[in-house]
């Protein structure tokens, strides 16, 4: 295999596996209701369903990716996809919201083993120069994803039932699987060194505690475990400096793009897993609609996000891919902002100008902020700067779900949302939304310390 036709097999394969994951979680989303309806689910029960796929991804991103390193980021990727495929088939049969949890966690494991190594592969073969295109291009996949997963989920659930959705995804797996097979080419970076199973393990669990703490946060020992997860982090940097071969090298964040880079995509990515949930419960519940009707609607802002990143990832391969990465924040800021406005009388125009803004926003962002991040680092830190990113932009997506969590539970409580509650319902989704927008101004400032 030539070097141009490894490039483009890898960008088939990236493409493909790009679209899959974001297609089930969006298709997933507009499943929701019917799920929570058969299974007898509360509204926070529904937030866990995506919570703990986040929570797991957030744990093994960066475990898997320095696995990635070591023993091929090809082969690990390729184990990932066909653990995602099996489990993605076994939960059509769920027969109770437990069983249906416990294969979407077996579904996390296997996107964060492919996640984790995408973008340290595309980074492999791709020079500088063209890694914003690569990126783009994969990050096309994404939204297409986003776009055929609302629209989807929606029909399939309306006219055959959610179960149908998780058919479709095995297929689209093994698809998948049998496209990545055909390519035998793998990158090894740092053979002969070993995995930190003591920090993977300090790490892991500290995030157990503060993610659970804060999605938990009405209970009375969310603190405890907030503060035992800070002191686990502070016992993870201390193991991290004195051991040979470190799970994260800590002289990756002495640079400012690499660091607020990650600290960027955190914020971005809160603000996007959040806004989708919330439009799906405010879409459904509150106006109405069939849930293909709701995912037509979603879709807006996928539609917008596909055409315009593979410019914004050209755009950050001729200029500086951080002006790219900031300009997006500050459109993803006003979408929001704009949403917050949103009422009953302009749902309509307000709600469809919002989309657009913020759609452009987030395939402004995607991208260029990719290339930000993983041009900041040398070859041999590829994967674990590919996981660390997907692990903050996983740990974003939770910070985003718990702040919705936690103003749907302060203001609904456990109850199941009913007409009864639906004004409770509005104010929520208003809350939740001014809130998502302050942390999407955030991320204006840290975009600009980037530099």
């Amino acid at each position: 295999m030539n070097y141009k036709e490894l490039k483009r097999d890898l960008l088939i394969v990236g493409i493909l596996v790009s679209f899959l994951t974001p297609f089930v979680r969006a298709s997933i989303n507009l499943a929701l209701p019917a799920i929570a309806y058969e299974f007898d689910l509360s509204a926070v029960s529904l937030t866990l369903i995506s919570t703990v796929y986040l929570l797991v991804n957030a744990i093994l991103y960066i475990p898997f990716g320095r696995v990635g390193d070591i023993y091929g980021r090809k082969r690990i990727f390729q184990y990932g996809l066909i653990i995602f495929t099996i489990s993605s088939f076994i939960s059509a049969f769920s027969t109770s919201g437990e069983i249906f949890l416990f294969t979407r966690i077996f579904q996390a494991v296997g996107n964060a083993m492919v996640f984790a190594n995408l973008n340290a592969m595309v980074s492999s073969a791709f020079p500088t120069n063209e890694r914003g295109r690569a990126f783009g291009l994969t990050s096309m996949g994404v939204f297409v994803g986003l776009i055929f997963g609302p629209i989807l989920g929606g029909a399939i659930t309306e006219i055959v039932g959610w179960r149908t959705l998780f058919y479709l995804d095995t297929v689209i797996g093994i698809i998948a699987i049998f496209a990545i097979t055909r390519f035998k080419h793998d990158w090894v970076d740092a053979e002969g060194e070993k995995l930190d199973i003591l920090g993977s393990f300090l790490l892991g669990i500290s995030l157990i505690f503060i993610i659970y703490g804060f999605s938990d946060s009405t209970n009375s020992y969310s603190l405890f475990l907030i503060v035992t997860g800070i002191i686990g982090l502070l016992a993870f940097y201390l193991v991290e400096k004195r051991v040979a071969f470190p799970l994260i090298n800590l002289g990756l964040f002495k640079s400012k793009s690499f660091t607020f880079g990650n600290i960027t995509a955190f914020i971005n990515y809160g603000a996007f897993v959040s806004v989708g949930f919330i439009l799906t419960l405010y879409l459904q519940y509150l106006k109405g609609y069939s849930p293909l009707t709701a995912g037509l609607i979603v879709s807006i802002q996928s539609i917008i996000m596909v055409i315009v990143s593979p410019y914004a990832g050209r755009l950050s391969d001729k200029i500086d891919p951080r002006n790219v990465s900031a300009a997006g924040m500050v459109l993803t800021t006003v979408g929001v902002v704009l949403m917050a406005l949103i009422n009953y009388d302009n749902a309509t125009y307000l709600g469809g100008l919002s989309l657009i803004i913020f759609g452009a926003g987030i395939g402004l962002f995607y991208s260029s902020n990719t290339k930000v991040v993983m041009s900041a680092v040398d070859n041999k830190y590829f994967g674990i700067a590919s996981a660390t990113l997907s692990n903050v932009r996983s740990m974003g997506q939770i910070f985003g779900m718990g702040i919705v969590t936690l103003i749907i539970s302060a203001i609904l409580g456990n109850a199941q949302i009913m007409p009864s509650n639906y004004p409770e319902l509005f104010i929520s989704i208003k809350i939740a939304f001014v809130a998502i927008a302050a942390l999407s101004a955030v991320g204006i400032f840290t975009s600009v310390l980037e530099d």
